[in-house]
């Protein structure tokens, strides 16, 4: 067992020592390699392209773009700690990075915190948002160049159309694996069950959950109308995507090469940002296209749970006044 143990590290290490061999290219140009789970197709591939264009178009084609989606780098906490191994050199990421490195900052994936894109935006390009990105970096060295907007959370079923949170009535739910997502689902009503994202299609194909929550564009391109017919216009949690750096990218890139970068990135967001209203309706007219249905719902009586209940649940663990800070943000 130690040595299968040992043998399997080795193999790893001798991946990352690979890829990053392989960061400048045979003519001896640099190489920016961008890694996420993200499937293409969606806003998050757009940007991490349009990125990959500007880049090359500011460096005048010395900097080189390779793109990694879909996971296959591995999944995404090897991918962010990754970044520190030099593995890779950005990484789209989403908010579960926050609850692994700064957990007290996990209420940022409470449902109904935020209430639409303009709120979201003001509270992280301003001091909470200032505070999330100093912890992070104190505690795992990463810093965030940008943040892209991610379409609105669904909430999906199998067969059971959902108005209200009584009628979640014990439903068997797959949620990420954060205290704030089981908790939530289970104040709802439902049977919060953790599952990796990674193991979701085939939970719901084999009847192991009957239902889930994701933006359309995971729904879409995840292929899970296969699976669900119900889709609920909970549209319960305004989220987003980081684009994370490590220390290696400070050490790579001469201060000029991260220039180019961070303004390749930031105009690649205000790119996405505008896509992802676009997305929502292609995403939607898919999905109908396959089978599904639409079904509006009493989203006052679910936010209202999630106001009322899950701040006394995480008093303890939160930190303090920052949910009441974010909610009174005009």
């Amino acid at each position: 067992m130690i040595f299968q143990k040992n043998h399997l590290w080795g193999l790893i290490l001798l991946s990352l020592m690979t890829i990053y061999s392989c960061s400048m290219e045979k003519d001896g140009k640099q190489e920016l390699r961008i890694a996420y789970v993200m499937a293409p197709g969606g806003t998050s591939h757009a940007a991490a392209l349009k990125i990959g264009e500007l880049v090359e178009k500011y460096s005048k084609g010395e900097i080189k773009t390779r793109l990694y989606p879909n996971g296959v780098l591995g999944n995404e906490r090897i991918l962010i700690e990754g970044l520190n191994l030099g593995s890779q050199d950005i990484v789209i990421t989403g908010t579960a990075v926050i609850g692994w490195y700064i957990p007290e900052y996990g209420l940022l994936e409470a449902p109904f915190l935020f209430r639409d894109y303009d709120h979201l935006d003001k509270v992280l390009d301003g001091e909470i948002g200032e505070e999330i990105e100093q912890r992070i970096f104190d505690n795992s060295r990463l810093r965030f160049l940008a943040y892209l907007h991610r379409g609105s959370r669904y909430l999906t079923t199998t067969n059971v159309e959902i108005r209200t949170p009584e009628d979640l009535n014990g439903l068997k739910m797959r949620v990420p694996e954060l205290p704030v997502y089981i908790k939530s689902w289970d104040i709802f009503g439902a049977n919060p069950t953790p599952i990796a994202y990674s193991d979701m299609f085939m939970a719901l194909k084999q009847g192991v959950v009957d239902g889930q929550e994701n933006p359309l564009e995971v729904i879409y391109t995840s292929h899970l109308y296969e699976t669900q017919s119900y889709v609920m216009n909970t549209r319960h949690l305004v989220g987003f995507y980081a684009v994370a750096v490590g220390n290696r990218f400070c050490e790579k890139y001469s201060e000029e090469d991260q220039k180019i970068i961070r303004k390749a990135v930031l105009e690649a967001a205000k790119y996405q940002n505008d896509l992802v209203q676009e997305f929502e309706k292609e995403y939607k007219r898919k999905l109908e296209e396959h089978g599904v249905k639409f079904i509006d719902v009493d989203r006052e009586a679910f936010e209202k749970l999630a106001k009322e209940k899950l701040p006394p649940e995480f008093k303890d663990s939160w930190e303090p006044g920052v949910f009441e800070r974010i909610v009174n943000v005009k």
